[in-house]
């Protein structure tokens, strides 16, 4: 039988409860990462959720029919999985995005980032950009959407940000 003294059961404590922290902390910035992108992608979250839901109500009184018919539970669901999928795809429609970003939400932006440090917004140096890009599912809400110059929303392009990025901002 295996004897540990006080002090090597002590380390092995101190070692569990330490990785147990660790752990905790690790999940924690990913949640909070996945929070900042998703409420950034407020439309296309909506969206998903909605196809989700029709695809559920088709798939439970599906597999619910066909098991009862007789049919093996592998294959029941399957079907009724596939019937679900199709559901969602077939009465959920992706939602119509402009890219346009309305005029009241551009001066808050702008009032934000330049007027209340004293900067005048000037068209040809500035440029309004979104954190979570467009074109990646990001919307046009004050909370995506930051002056930056010019140059460097060109380099920037279409890049999802990074963990630091956000970091910044916050």
């Amino acid at each position: 039988m295996l004897r540990l003294d006080a002090t090597e059961y002590k380390a092995d404590v101190m070692a569990s409860s330490a990785a147990k922290v660790l752990e905790v902390v690790v999940f924690s910035i990913i949640a909070w990462y996945v929070f900042q992108i998703g409420s950034r992608k407020r439309g296309q979250v909506w969206f998903r959720t909605k196809r989700v839901f029709v695809g559920l109500i088709f798939y439970l009184p599906t597999a619910v029919i066909l098991s009862r018919q007789g049919i093996p539970k592998l294959e029941a669901v399957a079907l009724a999985g596939l019937s679900g999928l199709g559901a969602g795809w077939l009465f959920v429609r992706l939602p119509r995005r402009d890219r346009r970003i309305p005029k009241a939400t551009r001066r808050k932006v702008i009032e934000r980032d330049l007027t209340s440090k004293g900067v005048a917004w000037d068209p040809g140096k500035y440029h309004i950009d979104h954190v979570v890009p467009f074109s990646r599912g990001g919307d046009h809400s004050t909370r995506n959407l930051k002056v930056i110059e010019k140059q460097q929303n060109l380099l920037k392009g279409a890049r999802m940000p990074r963990l630091r990025d956000l970091i910044k901002r916050a």
